[in-house]
C-alpha cells in the first residue's frame, strides 16, 4: 500500500477484487484494515450473484460495469469526495475527514434505471427500492436527487423544476441534508 499507484484519493479511486463469483471493492487500501463492500448484482434477494449459465457468475462486472459509457457515467455522476469533521470527544480537536464515495452495484442500478425511466417517461411516476440496514441509503437518494435535479430530455428540456426529498427519520434528514447539500 506504500506503492504511489495505490495512494488514496490520487491516482487509484477505487480498488476491486474480483473472482469467478464474487465482486468487492474499497477506495482506500489501509492494509489489514482495508474494508471492501461488495459490488454484486444479488441473488435471489440475497448476496452474491446469480448463477450465469454462459460463464463466470462475476461477468456483468466487465461486460457492464467497465464498459466505457458505464465508467464514464460513474465517473462524471457518481464519484464524489464527501468531507466531514470529526470532533474529539476528549479534547474537542476538529479533524477534517475526506471520503471517496463510490457507488455500489445496487446503488448504480437503481439511480441509473430510476434516471432513465425519468428521462423516457418524465415526472409523475412511483417506484419503490427496497434498501436494508447499512446498504447506502443516504448516498443513493443523494445521488439520485442530484441527477434529477440536471436531467433534461433528449431534446434538452428539463425535467424536473423542483426536486423535493421527504422523509421520517430525523438522523437521515439530517444526514440527507448533508449529503445533498455536498453535491
Amino acid at each position: 500500500a506504500g506503492e504511489p499507484l495505490f495512494g488514496y484519493g490520487r491516482r487509484a479511486l477505487v480498488h476491486f477484487a474480483v473472482s469467478n463469483s464474487q465482486v468487492a471493492m474499497t477506495t482506500r487500501l489501509a492494509g489489514e484494515k482495508t474494508r471492501f463492500l461488495p459490488f454484486n448484482k444479488g441473488n435471489d434477494e440475497g448476496a452474491g450473484n446469480p448463477l450465469n449459465p454462459d460463464g463466470s457468475a462475476s461477468s456483468y462486472f466487465w461486460e457492464e460495469i467497465l464498459q466505457r459509457d458505464t465508467w464514464l457515467r460513474i465517473l462524471g455522476s457518481f464519484m464524489h469526495t464527501a468531507v466531514a469533521t470529526d470532533v474529539d470527544h476528549d479534547t474537542g480537536k476538529k479533524t477534517r475527514v475526506e471520503k471517496i464515495l463510490f457507488p455500489r452495484y445496487h446503488q448504480w442500478r437503481a439511480v441509473t434505471r430510476l434516471v432513465e425511466d425519468a428521462r423516457s417517461n418524465g415526472s409523475g411516476q412511483r417506484y419503490l427500492i427496497q434498501h436494508s440496514a447499512g446498504s447506502g441509503k443516504t448516498n443513493s437518494i443523494s445521488w439520485l436527487a442530484h441527477q434529477l435535479s440536471t436531467l433534461h430530455t433528449t431534446g434538452d428540456e428539463k425535467v424536473f423544476d423542483t426536486v423535493v426529498v421527504v422523509t421520517d427519520r430525523t438522523v437521515l434528514d439530517k444526514q440527507l441534508q448533508d449529503s445533498i447539500a455536498q453535491f
